[in-house]
């Protein structure tokens, strides 16, 4: 009896999955050999992994010695690793929160307590219309439709899945503990903002639907901003799968291109700096292109890192933009070293002083206007964007900071590059009676603002101006 097309399409994808997974345990292989020989001896002793993790997440939900020991130790060994790479960047986290404290102090099953006695809360059985076991769950398409709340384009979807909290077993799932975390934080807080996986977007959506349902003053009071995943040329970035690639080995790639270019620099200038001034240099160039690269695309658009396009030095970089700023820096210094006490230029005029006319070039007048004046602005609407009725989601944006210094420092380089406005004379203009100090004092005033407004965006996105470079 010959197979149907659906058949036949569905062993076909059964071969792919397969050959997708022994690809992936090939690559695991070559890349951890010890550790897969270790891990593979082991699992042939288990008959069932997932039952065998079920009775090991149980055991740590009942305060079992032995499986506590088993998970702090893991989940601090990753979080030792995660601020191992945070600290290359200068990132710190305040706190951390143990999920299974909130279980261990009560917080759980005071939060189950509240839900079972709601209209929507469904308990588990051994035994469901089917058969077979099933978990606890709240049933989030009968809350959306008794509430009124749009479904369909703005709103919620359509055929609402129902919101899992506990296995048959009786132990909590995560969705479920991440409701009463956050009810945890909204006792400490005004607004949760959330920052998670795009994958995670349902998820989450249904943890605030969960908190409006057991409490309507939490409508609104939690969101959560998404951001995608890491795009790499064989694909997209998957801990399951075992695809990734480690921020410490893109901060190795990044810095050796980076110190390539700045060597080469050097040299073109004939500039002499030690070791310590250029391995400081190199490396806070180095965290910041991989700040700016990771700031510079919408949260919700898959970066593909390229590492010629994060490191360039002429556009649309943080190189770019903190060479400019060490530009602008050592246009000041070279002012205040000349206008000295003994030096050749007059000291600086106060800001009351300065004749605002003298600035005579139409490209001076764009850059305060377009840039300077609008800063303040633009920051508000990027950090504080309106917060709208969910399931909408607020739209935060650092990447709007970031293409705004990019357009900022190329506007700025046509003002004082080649073919720009001199702001210092030079010694052959002073020995020929050059007295024109209110245009430069102008100049320089406005050198200060335009150095002021980059640094102060610079420092938004966590990375440090520098003095020279």
């Amino acid at each position: 009896m010959q197979k149907s097309l659906a058949a036949v399409a569905g062993d076909e994808k059964k071969t792919k999955g397969v050959e997708e997974y022994f690809d992936i345990y090939q690559d695991l292989r070559e890349r951890f050999e010890k550790m897969m020989v270790v891990m593979l001896e082991d699992i042939r002793t288990i008959d069932d992994i997932k039952v065998e993790a079920g009775k090991l997440n149980l055991a740590y939900e009942q305060q079992e010695p032995w499986a506590i020991k088993i998970f702090r130790k893991m989940v601090c060994d990753c979080l030792t690793g995660v601020q191992q790479t945070l600290s290359t960047y200068g990132v710190q986290h305040d706190r951390f929160d143990f999920e299974s404290e909130l279980g261990w102090e009560g917080s759980n099953a005071k939060v189950l307590e509240i839900m079972q006695n709601s209209d929507y809360y469904v308990p588990q059985t051994q035994c469901n219309d089917k058969g077979v076991p099933q978990g606890a769950y709240l049933d989030m398409s009968g809350f959306i439709t008794d509430m009124g709340f749009k479904v369909g384009k703005g709103g919620y979807q359509k055929d609402y899945p129902p919101l899992y909290v506990l296995r048959p077993d009786g132990s909590t799932l995560y969705t479920y503990r991440d409701i009463v975390y956050s009810f945890k934080k909204a006792s400490m807080s005004d607004l949760i903002l959330n920052i998670i996986c795009s994958e995670q977007d349902l998820a989450q959506q249904k943890v605030s639907l969960a908190m409006a349902m057991m409490n309507p003053e939490m409508e609104g009071r939690q969101y959560h901003l998404s951001y995608d995943l890491v795009k790499l040329t064989t694909g997209k970035m998957s801990g399951r799968r075992g695809r990734y690639l480690l921020a410490d080995d893109l901060y190795d790639d990044l810095k050796t291109v980076i110190r390539e270019k700045m060597e080469k620099k050097y040299k073109e200038k004939g500039e002499d700096v030690s070791k310590e001034m250029f391995d400081e240099v190199t490396h806070e160039v180095s965290t910041a292109a991989m700040k700016y690269a990771l700031l510079s695309v919408s949260c919700m658009t898959q970066i593909n890192f390229d590492i010629a396009k994060i490191t360039d030095f002429e556009d649309a970089s943080a190189p770019f933009i903190l060479y400019n700023s060490t530009r602008l820096t050592s246009v000041i210094r070279k002012f205040e070293e000349r206008s000295a006490p003994g030096g050749p230029l007059p000291e600086l005029c106060s800001l009351d002083d300065v004749d605002y006319t003298k600035l005579d070039d139409d490209r001076e007048w764009a850059l305060l206007l377009d840039f300077v004046l609008p800063f303040a602005s633009m920051i508000c609407d990027s950090a504080m964007p309106p917060l709208p009725k969910p399931p909408a989601l607020p739209s935060y944006g650092m990447h709007r900071v970031c293409d705004f210094l990019n357009m900022f420092v190329r506007a700025l380089s046509g003002y004082y590059g080649p073919a720009g406005v001199r702001i210092l004379p030079v010694q052959s203009q002073l020995d020929q009676g050059f007295n024109d100090f209110a245009a430069m004092h102008a100049r320089v005033h406005a050198c200060k603002a335009f150095k002021q407004v980059i640094d102060n965006g610079l420092r938004l996105l966590m990375i440090e101006p520098l003095e020279r470079m």
